[in-house]
């Protein structure tokens, strides 16, 4: 049959090797044609997901290319199992669009099964305290709680939290302001060792609860940089026993080696030295959460403005982190003006009090005080103070 069918196109082709031009076209005809029966065959291949892509599409809102990449994971062939997930989370305090929302974020929701897996969880929240509210709020945050387990991840790491912050009151304040992230953190490879090296350096177990109520993110970095971290923060000369220690290593782990090189090189260039970098950050370990920008727009402001040295800025470290348009820039107008009447030696009137009290106490000890030299003083002051709202 073979043999047959190559003696045929050899006599074809050499009826053609006198016309080229019928040659050619013959040659076009028969890749067309090669091409065609590729197309119809890929075409007519089926498309098991074809129906779960677009009911992902057509129902949930997904794009495209995300219906197709999830459909590679999820599958199902009709609406309903999909449709009762959905009614599910709408019937237990979900808008549809809250519920659209969490299904787009976490596909695999789609297709548990709302009595047995869906339901325990939100009785579990429930039970503990939580409103309805607040476990939408929750899920809708951090919606991969809903295909974590309940048994193997939930429940043992709410009870670890509660056994180290001591309060289940606590416990509930941390995990709704944190949108129960923490109790996403793997336990044996992440939580548990981290949290036991930082009672091997004799760090207390009130300071590593609050970093656990306000800044749980540390506890998911792996073991060996949290370990080459607290390392790093001992060799700074940094005391365990204090709260300092647990957010420099908070602050450690947060800046890329990157991005702290590049702050150490901007406050050089604002003439300070490596020993003043560190000691600013020793006192105030948030000295190097400040981003570049704020960095140069204080410095310039405190030193060219206002005729700060830079070595002032470093032993008042705090100054960086308040909020330029609502306490520096307003406040430091207040200041200029008493310099300018001469009333700044006035008693209990300083540069750093002031910027650093709370907005009652600065009223009172300071516009207040020199009311009667400067009776303008508070007018300039709300003046500008609204400006920056």
């Amino acid at each position: 049959m073979s043999i047959s069918i190559c003696n045929t196109f050899h006599q074809i082709r050499s009826s053609f090797r006198n016309s080229p031009t019928h040659y050619i076209h013959f040659i076009h005809f028969t890749q067309i044609q090669s091409f065609s029966s590729s197309l119809a065959s890929i075409n007519q291949t089926p498309n098991q997901h074809s129906f779960t892509v677009d009911y992902l599409i057509n129902s949930c809102g997904f794009p495209l290319e995300k219906a197709i990449t999830a459909s590679k994971r999820i599958n199902f062939e009709t609406p309903e199992k999909p449709d009762s997930v959905i009614v599910f989370l709408c019937d237990h305090g979900f808008t549809k669009p809250q519920a659209l929302n969490v299904i787009r974020k976490v596909p695999q929701v789609i297709v548990s099964n709302p009595e047995k897996s869906l339901l325990p969880k939100l009785d579990f929240f429930k039970s503990k305290g939580f409103s309805s509210t607040d476990i939408v709020k929750i899920l809708s945050q951090s919606p991969f709680l809903l295909v974590r387990s309940l048994d193997n991840q939930i429940i043992p790491s709410f009870e670890f939290i509660k056994n180290l912050i001591g309060s289940e009151q606590r416990t509930l304040s941390a995990i709704k302001r944190f949108a129960a992230r923490p109790l996403l953190v793997n336990l044996d490879s992440r939580m548990t060792p981290n949290v036991e090296l930082l009672r091997e350096v004799n760090v207390p177990d009130a300071n590593i609860a609050y970093l656990l109520m306000f800044q749980p993110r540390i506890f998911t970095s792996s073991r060996e940089r949290f370990r080459q971290i607290v390392g790093e923060v001992k060799g700074m000369g940094f005391n365990p026993l204090r709260l300092t220690f647990v957010l420099a290593v908070y602050a450690m782990i947060s800046v890329s080696k990157h991005a702290w090189k590049k702050k150490i090189k901007v406050y050089k260039k604002w003439g300070l030295s490596e020993d003043e970098i560190l000691g600013a950050f020793r006192k105030y370990p948030w000295f190097m959460m400040v981003s570049e920008e704020k960095i140069t727009r204080m410095m310039d402001f405190l030193v060219n403005k206002m005729g700060l040295e830079s070595s002032c800025v470093s032993k008042r470290p705090q100054l960086l982190l308040s909020s330029f348009e609502k306490r520096i820039f307003p406040r430091c107008l207040v200041y200029q003006a008493l310099q300018a009447k001469g009333l700044i030696k006035k008693p209990k009137i300083s540069f750093s009090p002031m910027m650093k009290s709370p907005e009652k106490q600065f009223i009172a000890k300071v516009v207040e005080l020199a009311k009667e030299e400067a009776p303008e003083l508070l007018k300039l002051y709300e003046k500008n103070l609204a400006l920056a709202n």
